[in-house]
């Protein structure tokens, strides 16, 4: 069904009828003419080979007027021959007729076939003859004898018998022509569909190509040029699927890049329209990417350094590295952006695309290497100046009582123990923070670790009449985690615990579970810390007295190395303080279930 409303089939099945059906006209006209032209030649041929032997029968008679013999004789004659035959004399008289009485006839001597014959001895003509009612061809002839001019002879056909048979063969020809014009239409029709049918194929191929189907293939059985055209398209097919499948891939590549970049990236076209923008961005923005896409830039942000730069990139072709502030809840972010031009395929500018990299956290790690490293040094320099000015001050007085120099020795000493204390806590921080710590995780009893604490501890504490409550339940608290990383926070917060007590105080260490977790709780009578410093303890190198701190032996880093391990083990630490009254100290884990 298909194939028949094709407009191509009609088309061309309609011209090449039109062309048929003009060439067997004209071909049947044509051989109509030559068929006419062919009988009335042999009916021509005819009237002369009897004229001549009416003739040589007639010369004896034209000097006699009409004889009834011898029209008698014209009669049978012309009977015979299925022929009129007439004889005239020279003055247009006619003698003999084999048709009509000569009597009866009037003058022929003006006819036109006989006025020719006069001049040219032969005279044809075709024209209706009133006495036998129907149209005639004649032919007259001069007759002569000894170079005397005696008369004429005149024979004639009537055309009906040349119109009968003409009409015959006019029928055998229509009915040729028209088989013939009915085959070669029939032949045409199936010609053009065997044009058209591979035509109607490659159509709806390049539609399904049009519409993203590469799947579709055309049977190629033919080695002409559509044959050729054919595989050409086959090939053009599996071609652009191939492409297809690469975009494709290369596309769902990028995107999956794109959003799972931390990195923010925002593109747009020649007017300032976003054509895409990846989840970082979105976030970081305060948009959603469904609302932003085919929007104005302008539209959907209000940061004006974001808005020139894109500007910028696209009117300058060039790229372009700046910074922003943008201010997210109750801080600022820092955003470098980095922008290229969008080019086509000329080298001519249609957009620009933009990466926004927060480094806000980079920019805080620096500050708080910067702190870090001047406090390390600072805190480092102490000891080392104070050991370089003793041992100075042995080597210029070589006569220092020996009191003095032991004295001298024992800061030496301390100072020594100082500096090793502050190395081992900064080596045992930088593997937490860079979690190179090898930690276990296996199931461990927080209960069992703080009495293991408590008995480390407890010498300290009798010097300093502090007294230590344990408070631990009697079925085992498990959480998973490292025994040896625990321990030491639970025993830097229980030894800050005796060194910020006062003699007689009192601490409890209590271990006990709420709800889906595990709680280490260390209380104290202690020094407490002043609000605005309890955010702040868990820094490195940060103390509350600095002179006390040092005093006691601290390095600044016993905090600091708690919360690093409470956090490596998906924990979280809490603190209660009112200054003069002492702190409360909270390690939170998740218990383990069994």
């Amino acid at each position: 069904m298909a194939m028949l409303k094709s407009h191509m089939l009609w088309k061309i099945y309609s011209l090449f009828a039109v062309v048929i059906l003009l060439s067997a006209l004209v071909i049947g006209g044509l051989v109509g003419r030559h068929t006419t032209h062919n009988k009335l030649s042999d009916i021509q041929t005819t009237l002369q080979a009897r004229s001549l032997l009416l003739a040589e029968l007639a010369a004896p008679h034209f000097s006699e007027p009409p004889d009834q013999a011898f029209q008698q004789t014209v009669q049978a004659l012309g009977k015979e021959m299925n022929t009129r035959l007439t004889v005239i004399n020279a003055q247009g008289v006619v003698l003999a007729d084999s048709n009509k009485d000569p009597l009866a006839m009037d003058n022929h001597g003006q006819r036109p076939e006989v006025k020719e014959a006069r001049l040219h001895k032969f005279g044809l003509a075709v024209r209706f003859s009133k006495t036998l009612q129907t149209k005639m061809m004649y032919l007259a002839r001069s007759v002569h004898e000894s170079g005397n001019f005696l008369g004429y002879v005149r024979t004639s056909l009537p055309l009906k018998i040349v119109d009968q048979r003409l009409a015959e063969v006019r029928k055998t020809i229509i009915l040729s022509v028209g088989l013939v014009a009915m085959m070669a239409l029939l032949l045409g029709f199936f010609l053009a569909r065997h044009f058209i049918r591979p035509l109607i194929a490659m159509t709806g191929m390049a539609e399904a190509m049009a519409l993203g189907d590469f799947s579709k293939r055309l049977p190629v059985r033919r080695r002409d040029e559509i044959g050729r055209l054919g595989k050409a398209l086959n090939k053009m097919a599996e071609k652009s699927r191939q492409r297809l499948e690469i975009i494709n891939m290369d596309r769902n590549k990028l995107s999956a890049i794109l959003s799972c970049m931390s990195e923010g990236v925002i593109a747009i076209n020649k007017n300032e329209l976003i054509i895409h923008l990846n989840d970082a961005a979105a976030k970081l923005l305060g948009i959603t990417i469904d609302d932003s896409l085919n929007k104005a830039i302008w539209e959907m942000t209000r940061i004006r350094e974001l808005n020139e730069i894109l500007t910028d990139t696209a009117r300058n072709m060039q790229a372009i590295k700046r910074s922003v502030k943008i201010a997210y809840g109750t801080y600022d972010r820092i955003i470098e952006m980095h922008a290229a031009p969008l080019l086509d395929s000329t080298g001519e500018a249609v957009g620009a695309m933009v990466v926004l990299m927060d480094v806000s956290e980079l920019r805080h790690l620096e500050t708080v290497r910067r702190d870090f490293v001047a406090n390390a040094s600072h805190e480092l320099k102490t000891p080392i100046t104070a050991i370089r000015a003793i041992v100075e001050t042995l080597l210029d007085d070589e006569k220092i009582n020996p009191k003095k120099r032991q004295e001298f020795l024992e800061k030496i000493k301390n100072q020594s123990l100082r500096l090793s204390a502050i190395v081992t806590d900064l080596m045992a921080l930088s593997r937490f923070e860079l979690q190179d710590e090898n930690m276990a995780e296996e199931p461990v009893n927080l209960s069992e670790i703080a009495r293991k604490t408590l008995e480390d501890l407890s010498q300290s504490a009798i010097e300093k009449r502090i007294s230590i409550e344990l408070s631990a339940p009697e079925t085992p608290l498990v959480i998973i985690g490292d025994w040896d990383s625990l321990e030491q926070a639970v025993s830097n917060l229980l030894d800050n615990a005796i060194k910020y007590t006062p003699e007689e105080g009192r601490i409890w260490l209590r271990s006990f579970a709420q709800g889906h977790e595990a709680i280490i709780e260390i209380q104290d009578t202690g020094i407490g810390i002043e609000p605005q410093d309890q955010e702040r303890i868990f820094e490195r190198f940060y103390r509350v007295d600095k002179a006390r701190s040092r005093e006691l032996g601290g390095t600044g880093l016993g905090l600091s190395i708690v919360r690093h391990i409470v956090m490596a083990h998906g924990g979280r630490i809490k603190v209660k303080s009112i200054p003069g009254s002492g702190s409360t100290f909270q390690l939170i884990f998740p218990l383990h279930k069994n």
